[in-house]
Order: C-alpha cells, then sequence, then structure tokens
C-alpha cells in the first residue's frame, strides 16, 4: 500500500531507504511493488532511560536531532552526552551489522524517500532525512505505514511531506500495527538479511 501511494504521488525513480530496523523490511517491499532502488539508513533514539520516550534521535553521522521541547537543566547534562555516546556506538556497531561498513547508494540530486515501519516519535525519520540531505539528496520525503497525529504535525512543521496511509490519534500509535510480531530478535535478523541482499 506504501508502494502504491508513492507511485501514484510520481515518486518512481526515487531511492527508498529503510530506517533500521523496523523500516526496512517495510522499505524493501515498497520498493520492490514500484520497481526502484532500496538500501538502508542506520539510526538510533536518544533515552535517558530505558522505559522513556526518546528526546532526540541520530542518523548516521549527521548530527543529533533533538527535541525541542526537552530543556535540560545542568544536573542532566552529563546524563544526555552518557545517551547520545551510547547511540553513536549503536550506530557503530548497526553500520557494521546492516552495511558492513559500505557507503549508501548515491543519493547526489535524487529523491530520497526515508521509511519507518511505525512513527511514534518523529526524532529517528528527522534525523534520517538530515542524513539523506546530507549525502546529497536533492529532495526527501518521509513515508511509513502508521504514525501518530503529533508525529505527523511535528513533520509538516519542518516541511517535509509525509506520505503515511494511516494515522491515528492516540499518542502511544498503533498496539500492534503489523499482527503479531515474532519478538525483536527475529525481526532484527530479518532487517539485517535484507539490509545485505540491498548491496
Amino acid at each position: 500500500m506504501l508502494g502504491q501511494q508513492l507511485a501514484t504521488r510520481g515518486y518512481t525513480s526515487s531511492i527508498l531507504l529503510g530506517i533500521t530496523p523496523e523500516g526496512v523490511e517495510i522499505a524493501a517491499n515498497a520498493a520492490k511493488a514500484m520497481g526502484v532502488q532500496f538500501d538502508v539508513l542506520v539510526a538510533s533514539f536518544i533515552r535517558l532511560g530505558s522505559n522513556l520516550a526518546p528526546i532526540g534521535a541520530i542518523a548516521e553521522s549527521a548530527p543529533s536531532e533533538m527535541d525541542p521541547d526537552f530543556q535540560p537543566g545542568g544536573h542532566l547534562l552529563s546524563k544526555l552526552e552518557a545517551a547520545i555516546d551510547e547511540s553513536r556506538a549503536r550506530i557503530s556497531q548497526d553500520l557494521v551489522l546492516y552495511r558492513t561498513q559500505r557507503p549508501v547508494k548515491s543519493l547526489t540530486g535524487r529523491v530520497a524517500v526515508i521509511v519507518d515501519g511505525h512513527v511514534v516519535w518523529p526524532w529517528k525519520v528527522l534525523a534520517a532525512a538530515k542524513a539523506a540531505e546530507q549525502l546529497g539528496a536533492g529532495r526527501t520525503v518521509i513515508a511509513t505505514p502508521v504514525a501518530t497525529q503529533v508525529a505527523a504535525e511535528r513533520i509538516y512543521a519542518r516541511r517535509y511531506e509525509l506520505i503515511c496511509p494511516s494515522v491515528v490519534l492516540d499518542a502511544a500509535g498503533h498496539p500492534s500495527p503489523y499482527g503479531d510480531m515474532a519478538g525483536d530478535t527475529p525481526e532484527r535478523l530479518r532487517s539485517i538479511m535484507i539490509a545485505h541482499h540491498a548491496a
């Protein structure tokens, strides 16, 4: 469905970039449906605690994308620095796993479509858009099958086009957008395998 919507809007010569891990399989399937190129962008949320909502995200080597509403006091600055370092370390590891450190396919002057699986918080897609622009994309579009209204509004506020068949009002997003998932590890392994085929 996402591939159809992108094709209808004329993105038939774009390159789809799946964000790790959830966006990889969706981008691969949408690209196949459209007959366009596909690749992977490595990104990670920045969190101050595993149970807390992310306060930002980093993609590839681009600068971090932070929630503008997050205003850390002095007591949180060292925690924030450690969280950013942790996210950068995760990206370094995932670049080896997903792309064996090869560069992304050339984006110079092209339309790059950033694809994620379920956008509850916008920071990862916005960070990936920043990375695509840094890599030379002529235009950047964001696409996802499911997003929250709040995330969609943040994306629009940054002047990006958003292609999303299903925008949900619940701030927590859809409880199970793809049915019963098999769990993180099998999904992650599958997305790594798909990323290697993209090479």
